[in-house]
């Protein structure tokens, strides 16, 4: 297989791991600045070329990720531009990302969220396909005397540190950007392409087509990254939206609390909609959009719980007219029968007073006494 005539190179890791000291070791010069590790991130995106052994050396150095859990919208998005950048920097694409981290630190679960991280920018397989695991500081390892080899040290390595050696196929090389032997210099260069080299069976470059694949899971940290956020001005709104639902439920009769309660499931609606639109489809807020959903259910319940209120007493109005018409007829029916012996009894009258007949007038006298007993008993 020929050898690359040139060779592209991604450096990304941690700030403050010695990413622009090994690019200056690669070029054999002075290219890059080291950037303070007080910043956690540092988003500034420069390349630099070199030629050795008749090989061009490209070596982009990346954004670096910073010390801590990236979990501020700000950071993430700033990290995003510039890896974006560092892609659009070599339109060709890169032999091999070099994942530098520092030898004598202790690989912790922290260094292992920035992986994991990474992974989400670059796709979930980019460390087994394209890394190759740089370790700087390589004068600290030199200065111990426990008698082993860098392969053997290695190979002792346990925990999160053992699964990346894993997971990158072992491609790992030790760097001293420190040693003024050109020797040494040469020989770690030398190693470095070698292995670069040995990636070419596959034949690939990581390019622009690999980072599309992974805008989904950079989507999805775009969109956790402003959980916080979101998650604070929802419950805010929620807190206001139930508030108001338990004012209307005590304060405004039933007949007038639907156009309340319309007013509530409108701005609950709104709600969802907004979060569910910064979600993305990515699944992140799920949480946030359970509860807004709840919300919405909660008062289309209640809206439900109201109309049948209002249907149950509409029937129990209709039950009371009817019952009054009801009464009313009978009343009027019985003035009718009443007005009737009245009259009947006025015509006796005036025949007992033709007559002057006294008995006839006592029997009547009982008959009126009480005309409405045949009403109220």
């Amino acid at each position: 297989m020929p050898l690359l005539r040139d060779i592209d190179l991604l450096m990304i890791g941690k700030t403050g791991n010695g990413k622009s000291a090994l690019g200056n070791t690669i070029l054999n010069r002075k290219a890059f600045v080291s950037k303070s590790s007080q910043n956690s991130v540092t988003t500034k995106v420069d390349y630099e070329v070199s030629e050795f052994d008749n090989r061009v050396i490209k070596v982009v150095d990346g954004p670096g990720v910073g010390d801590t859990r990236i979990d501020n919208e700000q950071s993430v998005n700033l990290v995003m531009r510039a890896m974006e950048f560092a892609i659009s920097a070599n339109p060709r694409g890169y032999h091999a990302f070099l994942l530098v981290t520092k030898f004598g630190g202790r690989f912790t679960a922290e260094d292992q969220d920035t992986i994991t991280f990474l992974k989400r920018i670059f796709g979930e397989n980019f460390v087994k396909n394209f890394c190759i695991l740089v370790l700087t500081c390589g004068d600290c390892f030199d200065s111990e005397e426990n008698g082993l080899t860098f392969e053997e040290w290695c190979n002792e390595q346990t925990g999160v540190f053992k699964e990346l050696l894993e997971e990158c196929c072992h491609r790992v090389m030790l760097f001293d950007n420190r040693t003024k032997d050109e020797a040494k210099k040469n020989k770690q260069l030398k190693d470095l392409i070698e292995m670069v080299d040995n990636l070419r069976w596959r034949d690939l470059r990581y390019t622009d087509e690999n980072f599309q694949k992974a805008r989904e899971a950079r989507e999805k940290l775009m969109v956790e990254a402003k959980e916080p956020m979101v998650r604070e001005e929802t419950m805010t709104e929620i807190s206001l939206i139930i508030q108001k639902l338990q004012w209307t439920q005590v304060n405004v009769e039933p007949e007038d609390r639907r156009s309340h309660l319309v007013d509530l499931q409108d701005r609950a609606t709104e709600l969802h909609e907004n979060v569910l639109e910064q979600d993305q489809g990515t699944g992140a807020l799920k949480d946030i959009l359970h509860t807004t959903n709840s919300i919405q259910v909660t008062i289309a319940d209640e809206i439900k719980i109201l109309q049948r209120i209002i249907e149950e007493r509409a029937k129990m109005d209709h039950k009371r007219e009817n019952l009054k018409q009801e009464f009313q007829d009978k009343l009027e029916e019985e003035r009718k029968r009443q007005q009737k012996e009245i009259d009947a009894l006025y015509s006796q009258f005036k025949t007992v007073k033709e007559s002057k007949d006294g008995g006839i007038f006592s029997s009547l006298v009982k008959i009126v006494k009480w005309p409405f007993k045949s009403i109220f008993g």
